[in-house]
């Protein structure tokens, strides 16, 4: 394939631009302002604003339609087979997903409809979340690129080449600036490749509630052997995620990218039990459609003018100028802290309360949610994480020893007692339970067909007590503070804390919890800040 001449490549930039700046001023805060109101309010109004457009053709080339198809239908499933809340009303919620089905249906046939749809899939339906961001971020980008072209018009050849560039920089993006973040961790760019002790992450999963289904010598074997690889499996990462940085260069280099970031994403999976199967299924998407674009047509997407393009752009969106992919760069630890919750039912029985149950909340269910239940100093993030070396090394040489951890806590650790969220998450179990325990619904679909929920993020839905699924009402509610160490030297897996920090007896009557659950509800259901949109 002939290298187009420079002309060519700063008209494909000037589309480029255009788009990243509609979505940056346009569609972006547009998107941010209808989530935040109620849902027919923020559908008249994104219809009123793109109804001018209605009746602009899409110029989108086959593969290219085929890939905004697949992730608005992708995103709609996980939309629409969600749980409900049943501490809110359940009939707006069963509007917003038939709504959500409806406006994906008219979406694929007709553009414009596509912020109507991003606005009610962001907004009380909770699909901004980590996990969901760099799909959605493809959709809006695809939106920006239409408002463009439609009122522009620009060649077909140099548009077409530029919505491939900002696809592409939208995905990968989201792993070059973990890279940047991993280099900056210690006094050199290569500090958390070679010192890093990934296999920590395994052994905490574990500990959080990752594939407990494993006889803890089973998994100790493993992480014995999963050390020595540490240090290349360190490099092989940081190598994929930086890729992106030269993908533009040759469309074949960018295809074996972005399945590499797939297979990137499927090993972190099985290895952290945080699975980013969103974005696995937009990548190979997007390697699928890039392999289907014919030979002409899009030549300015790639060569070393392309390359510079596509390297502005993510560097812009690694300073948080564009877009904000999360900076996924920490030091992996083996000591964790974690609130459990368990319930025991009616007939006497003890089960877990994992994360999936939770639903539609489950991301925050298996991640930190509870520290503020205890005074207890936390060191720590998600599975055991900090962002400090020494701590690190710290953590890993006080060997579980209870006075050693007193005492990093003391220096280190960050109180997160809170009492006015502690009644509200109070407030927010008392009235779930006790609406499912009078029979209120909680899956938008038949049981026969629940096997169809879209899959969630957070695997962590294994504990010390079998999973409890909604076999029979509940009658209390516990919540547990649980310490847990992994000890390398001996490949154990030791319980050093295990105590009741709240309970919540449900047989008790209700007493002022209707503003405390409201509370609850609006936290958890918070429309997307700036920051994250």
């Amino acid at each position: 394939m002939s290298t187009p001449p420079i002309p060519s490549y700063v008209a494909t930039a000037a589309v480029v631009a255009a788009v990243v700046t509609c979505y940056r001023f346009g569609v972006s805060p547009a998107v941010r302002a209808l989530a935040r109101y109620p849902t027919p309010l923020a559908v008249t109004a994104a219809v009123t604003v793109i109804a001018p457009l209605s009746l602009r053709p899409s110029p989108l080339p086959g593969p290219l339609h085929c890939f905004v198809v697949s992730m608005i239908a992708l995103l709609t499933w996980r939309g629409t087979t969600s749980d409900y809340d049943v501490t809110l009303p359940i009939g707006p919620q069963r509007r917003d997903k038939l709504l959500l089905l409806f406006l994906a249906v008219t979406s694929c046939l007709w553009a414009p409809a596509l912020l109507a749809w991003i606005a009610v899939f962001c907004g009380m339906l909770r699909g901004w979340q980590h996990h969901a961001m760099m799909p959605v971020r493809l959709l809006k980008v695809y939106l920006a690129w239409f408002l463009v072209t439609a009122v522009l018009a620009p060649p077909t050849s140099h548009s077409t080449a530029g919505l491939v560039l900002v696809l592409g920089c939208v995905s990968l993006s989201h792993y070059v600036k973990p890279a940047w973040s991993k280099a900056r961790l210690g006094p050199r760019p290569w500090s958390w490749a070679w010192n890093n002790r990934t296999h920590y992450l395994v052994a905490s999963a574990y500990s959080w509630g990752w594939a407990r289904f494993l006889p803890s010598r089973t998994v100790s074997r493993l992480l014995r052997r999963a050390g020595v690889v540490d240090r290349p499996v360190n490099l092989l990462t940081m190598v994929v995620e930086a890729a992106g940085l030269v993908a533009f260069l040759d469309r074949r280099l960018l295809i074996a990218i972005l399945v590499a970031t797939a297979l990137f994403n499927l090993v972190v999976a099985l290895a952290s039990g945080i699975i980013f199967w969103e974005n696995i299924a937009a990548n190979i998407g997007l390697a699928t459609a890039f392999g289907l674009l014919p030979e002409t047509g899009y030549d300015t997407a790639f060569g070393w003018p392309a390359a510079l393009v596509a390297l502005t752009v993510m560097l812009l969106s690694t300073a948080d100028l564009l877009w904000q992919p999360w900076h996924l760069g920490w030091w992996d630890a083996p000591f964790t802290a974690r609130i459990h919750w368990q319930v025991e039912t009616v007939s006497g029985a003890t089960r877990g309360l994992y994360n999936d149950y939770m639903c539609p909340y489950e991301r925050e269910f298996g991640r930190v949610e509870g520290y503020f239940l205890t005074d207890e100093p936390v060191l720590h993030g998600h599975l055991g994480i900090v962002w400090d070396q020494r701590l690190r090394d710290l953590l890993v040489q006080a060997r579980g020893d209870q006075d050693r951890l007193h005492q990093l806590k003391q220096t280190y650790g960050r109180t997160h007692r809170n009492e006015e969220r502690s009644a509200e998450h109070v407030a927010f179990l008392t009235s779930m339970f006790t609406g499912l325990n009078a029979g209120t619904r909680k899956s938008p679909l038949p049981r026969w067909l629940r096997h169809l929920k879209a899959p969630g993020g957070q695997l962590y839905r294994w504990g010390d007590l079998p999973a409890y699924h909604g076999e029979e009402p509940v009658r209390r509610i516990t919540m547990r503070y649980e310490e847990r160490c992994y000890l390398p030297e001996t490949g154990d897996f030791v319980l050093l804390a295990d105590r009741v920090v709240r309970e919540i007896d449900l047989s008790a009557p209700m007493t002022n919890l209707e503003d405390n659950t409201t509370c609850a509800r609006s936290s958890s259901t918070a429309a997307p800040t700036s920051e994250s949109c």
